[in-house]
């Protein structure tokens, strides 16, 4: 498997509510992409420690403190969820890019996780010469004369 997730309850704050996210793999890695809309970029944070991925960002109020609230229906606050990555990606080589609501991570296989071909060898030539006529030195016959 190369990808879970963790409880995105566990460290959730004022920011009430869950993550939407798609997970897909792609030809050269795996793509996290999870919608935050209303985020301020500045706020997001993503942290890889070992096999974890750590999402943390927040949204503040946009109603001014001093305004009469008719209707309050947007959250806001912070949210943190942590992701569990493969020991088959390359969490080094992480990217992200927020772009209209949406933070887009990808994270690359691993070279050593990615197939490849073998080269098969075809009749390699044998170790020893079956066919060889010389008789080495100390094994030459020798006659006495009596």
């Amino acid at each position: 498997m190369l990808f879970t997730t963790t409880d995105p309850f566990r460290q959730l704050t004022s920011l009430n509510q869950r993550l939407d996210y798609d997970v897909f793999r792609s030809e050269d890695g795996v793509v996290l992409s999870i919608d935050i809309p209303g985020i301020d970029p500045s706020t997001v944070e993503l942290t890889v420690e070992g096999r974890s991925l750590e999402l943390s960002a927040s949204r503040q109020s946009s109603i001014p403190e001093d305004a009469q609230v008719v209707v309050r229906n947007r959250r806001n606050g912070s949210v943190k969820q942590t992701f569990q990555l493969s020991e088959r990606l390359d969490s080094d080589k992480l990217t992200a890019d927020y772009d209209f609501g949406v933070l887009t991570v990808t994270i690359p296989v691993a070279e050593s996780a990615k197939p490849r071909k073998v080269k098969v060898g075809v009749g390699a030539p044998p170790a020893i010469d079956a066919t060889a006529t010389e008789t080495a030195p100390d094994q030459a016959s020798t006659t006495e004369a009596v």
